[in-house]
């Protein structure tokens, strides 16, 4: 199955799984303090298909930073593809905000397979991409 294809199964599966009530899991930081460099993942939205994982996070900076669109955030919500034979994820979507704590002027993203953009997060300590992927990856395998 090409990965479009899975991306796209598993975005309509998410669309199911939306339905219910997030369960944020913190993986680093401080969820209640706007500057704290704070990772969450929807452990609600977990979709597993194949060596692909879909997965909902949310993500707060300790102090604003410039996106990949060049324009400034503080925090954001976004949807993330973690290819598990390759050990590597990237955003599929992203909602971007100019306050802490998912607050403020909101800006949606979209990318394309071809241009998604690789989960970094830079400068963030201990930086949490790879405990991310592992956690992602152990998601059992379920029918969409």
């Amino acid at each position: 199955m090409t990965p479009l294809l899975i991306v796209a199964v598993l975005a309509s599966s998410a669309a199911a799984a939306a339905a219910e009530a997030p369960s944020w899991l913190t993986v680093v930081g401080d969820p209640s303090d706007a500057f704290v460099d704070t990772l969450e993942v929807d452990a609600t939205s977990a979709i597993a298909f194949e060596s692909m994982r879909l997965v909902k996070l949310r993500v707060n900076r300790a102090k604003p930073r410039t996106g990949f669109d060049d324009q400034p955030y503080h925090s954001y919500y976004s949807t993330a593809v973690v290819d598990c034979a390759g050990l590597k994820a990237w955003h599929r979507s992203i909602a971007l905000f100019s306050k802490p704590l998912w607050h403020g002027k909101m800006r949606m993203v979209e990318y394309a397979e071809s241009d998604g953009r690789g989960l970094a997060f830079a400068e963030m300590e201990p930086n949490p991409k790879d405990r991310l992927i592992k956690a992602a990856c152990a998601i059992a395998l379920q029918s969409p």
